[in-house]
């Protein structure tokens, strides 16, 4: 399964404290591991959320278990940013500069004012954040975007390859996320101070410790989360539940190859060109549970058996013999006769390797145990043979008769698998090269 044994999905607010009673637009978090999610947690404020923060790395570090830290605010202003306001591109600068600034308390901290003392410092009141969200007017910070000058980009690379994300640089008004960097950024910068040198921040670190600090988006997937969200529930919860269980459904594989991805000094999103893996995993949260074992397209009814061929052909050659002599002649002639010697072909019969059943087709061996296997698109047929290669690990639904696609010696019978048409699971062991036939086995 996964690199990371605890995956964790907080939806941030920058706002000040909600209702006692579980709200929208507060603070959600969802833990999951193998591919199960917990029951996600509600939390008023930030100074609750931060200690719960705390208890659970600790407590993860303590069980030994590596944990994927996520949450849905961006960890990295656009470029130019962490220059004007540190001195230096590093963007751990910016955290640490906002962790020193910031004023935090359940009802009320000073992000809006924060936010017009840097525009006052860096373009003149003009830029580059805008929003103000409070009833006094508050100096060098726009209510709206009219006269407004950014001395930087709007978006980071990541939010222009996700569609729909919205700038940092809006601290008020809907889809706002500028409040929810400001008053998260003091909370990574504390969790990776305090748990130093445990903690390993996303994509500007090494993931090379236990405890790994990474950015998503939820709405990466809104299809999905839409589709997968329970009756009357809340939607930021079920947005945490769903992606903390997807994450924890991927593979290695798949997530070393979201891992890979990511700007070290703008940050990134977890998950930005893999939509479609962390859907599917979203989708197929559960595990598939594979059927017995038979392995055998040929069974018969319990207490009845075949004879082995080769104990056939001995009892034929000890019993028989023969009773005339030979005669060549032409085939034409040969009806009603016996063969005497080998008969040469043509041409082989099958012409080429082929799958002797309808089921699933990968390169074998399995070995004991479950296993399950991605499936690719498409089949393969009699008289339709799939085009393309079957990478190692996949496997693809095969018909009686089709030749073996590349990539694939080995078949499963359907009767043997579990499929939820994404992925199919089946259980060892499994020879190289069963439920085949090779090319020229009939002649």
């Amino acid at each position: 399964m996964s690199a990371f044994d605890t995956f964790v999905v907080v939806d941030w607010s920058g706002g000040n404290q909600t209702a006692a009673a579980p709200a929208a637009n507060a603070i959600w978090a969802a833990t999951a591991r193998d591919g199960v999610a917990e029951e996600p947690r509600y939390f008023r404020n930030r100074l609750l959320v931060e200690d719960w923060l705390n208890d659970l790395v600790q407590a993860e570090l303590d069980a030994e278990r590596r944990l994927c830290l996520c949450f849905d605010f961006p960890f990295a202003y656009p470029a130019g940013f962490a220059q004007a306001l540190t001195g230096e591109d590093d963007p751990f600068n910016v955290w640490a500069w906002f962790a020193e600034r910031v004023r935090d308390a359940p009802n009320t901290n000073n992000r809006f004012d924060l936010a017009g003392e840097l525009n006052r410092a860096l373009a003149d009141g003009r830029g580059p954040f805008w929003g103000n969200g409070l009833a006094r007017d508050i100096p060098g910070l726009p209510r709206t975007m009219a006269d407004y000058a950014n001395p930087f980009p709007s978006h980071r690379n990541a939010e222009e390859l996700a569609p729909g994300a919205f700038t940092c640089w809006q601290m008020s008004g809907a889809g706002a996320v500028g409040g929810q960097v400001m008053m998260g950024l003091p909370v990574l910068h504390r969790l990776r101070r305090r748990f130093a040198p445990h903690v390993a921040a996303w994509p500007f670190e090494a993931l090379d410790k236990p405890v790994a600090l990474v950015e998503v988006w939820p709405s990466l997937i809104r299809e999905t989360i839409a589709e997968l969200r329970q009756p009357n529930e809340i939607p930021d919860r079920a947005q945490v539940r769903v992606l903390a269980q997807a994450l924890s459904r991927l593979s290695p594989e798949v997530l070393g190859a979201m891992l890979n991805d990511g700007d070290a000094l703008e940050g990134s999103i977890l998950g930005l060109g893999h939509k479609d893996a962390l859907r599917a995993a979203a989708l197929n949260a559960q595990p598939l549970s594979p059927p017995p074992l038979r392995n055998d397209c040929f069974a018969l009814p319990a207490g009845v058996d075949w004879t082995p061929v080769d104990d056939a052909l001995a009892l034929l050659r000890d019993r028989l013999t023969p009773v005339t002599g030979t005669e060549e002649v032409s085939l034409s002639d040969a009806l009603g006769r016996v063969l005497a010697g080998d008969a040469v072909a043509l041409r082989s019969n099958p012409p080429q390797a082929n799958t002797a059943v309808d089921g699933y087709g990968f390169a074998g061996p399995a070995l004991e145990g479950p296993h399950e296997m991605p499936l690719v698109p498409g089949r393969a047929a009699a008289g339709v043979p799939f085009a393309g290669r079957v990478p190692p690990g996949h496997a693809i639904r095969v018909l009686t008769g089709a030749a073996l696609p590349e990539g694939v010696d080995t078949v499963i019978l359907d009767e043997d698998t579990t499929t939820d048409g994404a992925r199919i699971a089946f259980r060892g062991p499994l020879k190289q090269g069963a439920n085949t036939r090779r090319a020229g086995e009939d002649m």
